[in-house]
């Protein structure tokens, strides 16, 4: 069946039809959720049963006119048998009229067992609908064709179509094509201006069968934006943009998958309450993600999609930052002062991070000690320990007292520049994998058991000289790995080998613990090799587990 003539707007022809012998129809219509009584202008419109072998009118009415939000659509559910062809007319103040599509031919040879077809609503009411039957259906006792509907409903509108379960869901102005850069499938989403979802959209797209190759991409273009997803081993086969991530006129919508049945759906943004719901989002999306969407001008909370017990903090800056973050920072990490809940004055000139990373056990136990020793947080403190316990991070036993949940928190900060930042990201990324996931801790433990004395002697000269407590090997262990993977392998070398140990040779009681230097290359070889070596180890690892590499914890790269 032609692709353009099932999702095109047909020109409106107004048909009127007698309703006098009207019957309450046998299957539901919804409105916002609420059921609405239908009646039908006889007894087969009433029972859903439309017969596709002859030319009919089956009209549709209500008791009162019904009332339609902005950006609306009318979704039809129904099955087919058989050939034929229907218009769908809706009116209210205005006429739209609406080829329905018979089969699931746009996409797939399958036959669905139920087609779901949604329609842009532009008027504010809707007094009448009209399934008008053109003829021509197959007859026979056998094969006769048929159209049953299932079901109406008024919901949010939405754009593209999903393949789920047996049933097909589509609406118009989708049009496949194929990519400029491949010979893969293309979708081009691209409703005209009357039609488009005002305000923010997100858009959820699925494409892979159940066993990815691990080379197989979705790349989507609203706009001037490019974004382009890999799919790894065994995880969740799925990209979610959220309204950040898109232009606020994302049209036309090119997507471009790899050619297995999936789902494109464009629709308006879910309210999600601030602060207390995070944002589901990949990393890559948060890097880019318009601060202008934030829900708070300060930072907004993310979750991260891949590890959804990890919800990362974006911050508008430092300043703010360090309030939701610099008193954890001296409590759990900074030497001589662990375990210490230090006041403001005392934080005054002190240095946290630019970035942060806790687990839950350190979080609770911060504020619990706060909370038993009556201790005056800030408000953004306070926001945080809110966030964390709805979202499970932290939770109160039955005495009230704080305990640890499951997960973890990270932040970054737009202070930071785009290079920091998606440093920061893998190594807060990466650390926040280390908190909640047993293997990994076990093989960052192994490959740092397993170092050279030079090394070993070096890494925990460094962490001493960034004032970390190095008599906590926990530490020392989630450190070395963050710091090892917050770069890709081939910088590696050079960030410790040259860089780092650069560092410690400016101290004068700290170049004793270096192997020889080359002078040459003003690098200390040993060290570059040893981790390098790690590097390679590292990423292979995190790659084969994840999908991710050393330098990257994101799936999706934006251009």
């Amino acid at each position: 069946m032609n692709i353009k003539k099932i999702f095109a707007v047909i020109p409106a022809l107004l048909l009127f039809v007698s309703c006098s012998s009207k019957k309450t129809a046998s299957f539901p219509f919804e409105n916002g959720g609420k059921d609405v009584v239908l009646f039908g202008n006889s007894k087969r419109a009433a029972s859903g049963q439309i017969t596709l072998t002859k030319k009919a009118s089956f009209v549709y009415t209500f008791e009162t006119p019904q009332s339609v939000l902005a950006d609306s659509s009318l979704e039809i559910d129904y099955t087919v048998q058989g050939e034929g062809n229907v218009v769908l007319t809706i009116e209210g103040s205005a006429v739209q009229q609406w080829q329905m599509p018979l089969d699931a031919s746009l996409m797939t040879d399958a036959l669905p067992n139920l087609i779901r077809y949604a329609v842009p609503l532009t008027d504010s009411e809707i007094t009448k609908i009209s399934l008008d039957v053109s003829g021509g259906g197959k007859r026979g006792k056998k094969d006769d064709s048929a159209l049953e509907i299932k079901a109406f409903r008024i919901r949010n509108r939405w754009f593209g179509f999903e393949w789920e379960d047996g049933v097909f869901s589509a609406t118009p102005f989708v049009e496949k094509t194929y990519s400029t850069y491949s010979t893969q499938e293309s979708w081009i989403v691209d409703p005209p201006i009357d039609y488009r979802i005002n305000g923010a959209i997100e858009l959820w797209v699925s494409a892979f069968p159940k066993e990815a190759s691990g080379n197989d991409r979705i790349t989507v273009e609203p706009g001037t934006i490019f974004y382009e997803w890999t799919c790894p081993h065994d995880l969740k086969n799925a990209l979610f943009l959220p309204p950040g991530a898109l232009t606020y006129n994302p049209y036309p919508l090119r997507v471009t998958i790899s050619p297995q049945m999936g789902k494109i759906r464009l629709e308006a943004s879910q309210v999600r309450p601030f602060p207390v719901t995070p944002i589901p989002a990949d990393p890559g999306i948060i890097l880019s993600y318009k601060e202008g969407y934030w829900r708070d001008s300060r930072y907004e909370v993310f979750q991260w999609e891949g590890f959804p017990s990890i919800l990362i903090f974006d911050t508008a800056s430092y300043a703010v930052q360090d309030k939701f973050f610099k008193r954890l920072a001296f409590f759990v990490e900074k030497k001589d002062y662990r375990g210490k809940l230090l006041t403001d004055a005392a934080l005054v000139g002190q240095h946290g991070w630019n970035a942060y990373d806790y687990r839950a056990e350190d979080l609770a136990a911060f504020f619990e000690i706060a909370e038993t020793a009556s201790f005056l947080l800030l408000p953004e403190e306070e926001e945080l320990k809110t966030i964390l316990l709805n979202n499970g991070i932290l939770k109160r036993k039955s005495n009230q007292k704080i305990d640890a949940g499951i997960g973890a928190v990270i932040s970054i900060s737009r202070g930071s520049s785009d290079y920091l930042r998606r440093q920061f990201m893998a190594h807060e990324g990466f650390h926040g994998v280390f908190f909640i996931d047993k293997e990994f801790r076990d093989f960052s433990k192994d490959r740092y058991d397993h170092l050279s004395l030079v090394a070993r002697n070096f890494i925990l000269s460094f962490f001493d000289y960034q004032r970390y407590d190095i008599s906590d090997n926990y530490l020392a262990v989630n450190e070395f790995q963050a710091h090892i993977l917050q770069q890709s392998v081939s910088q590696a070398g050079w960030y410790f080998g040259g860089n780092l140990a650069a560092r410690l040779e400016a101290s004068p009681w700290r170049r004793a613990i270096l192997p020889k230097k080359d002078e040459a290359s003003a690098t200390w070889p040993e060290i570059a090799a040893a981790f390098q070596t790690e590097a390679t180890a590292f990423s292979a690892y995190v790659n084969k587990r994840w999908g991710l590499d050393a330098g990257r914890t994101w799936r999706v790269t934006v251009r």
